[in-house]
């Protein structure tokens, strides 16, 4: 008889009602390995021209950024920024990037490919 697939609710139950420490740090294992592999799955498929949102970055003011995948350079990624996210990291206070008053779109260099999350 095939076992049955666990839903997340019987998941959730068994980690609030009866997991121990020993099954708390497996299952912390567990989920680190997860997010390592689905952050693998994800940044295979970004490509030139995706439109991104920016997260798990530092600084903690990139974060929330959107743009489009400009130019991919290994493992990191130009993010062209649009004009709502260029405003704000115009004006973030402790930014150190110096973006043009006049410009529109701005070319964020560097972003790790793990921190460009697709949006559409």
């Amino acid at each position: 008889m095939p076992e049955s697939i666990p839903t997340l609710q019987s998941a959730t139950d068994f980690v609030l009602s009866h997991a121990s420490d020993d099954d708390l740090t497996r299952l912390a294992a567990a989920m680190k390995q997860r997010r390592a592999a689905l952050g693998s799955i994800r940044t295979a498929t970004l490509t030139t021209g995706a439109t991104v949102r920016i997260a798990g970055i530092r600084p903690k003011y990139l974060n929330e950024l959107t743009g489009q995948i400009a130019r991919i350079d290994g493992k990191h990624a130009t993010v062209t920024l649009d004009a709502d996210s260029t405003d704000r990291l115009r004006y973030a206070s402790q930014s150190r990037f110096v973006v043009p008053t006049e410009a529109a779109s701005f070319d964020l260099r560097g972003v790790p490919l793990t921190c460009c999350l697709p949006t559409g």
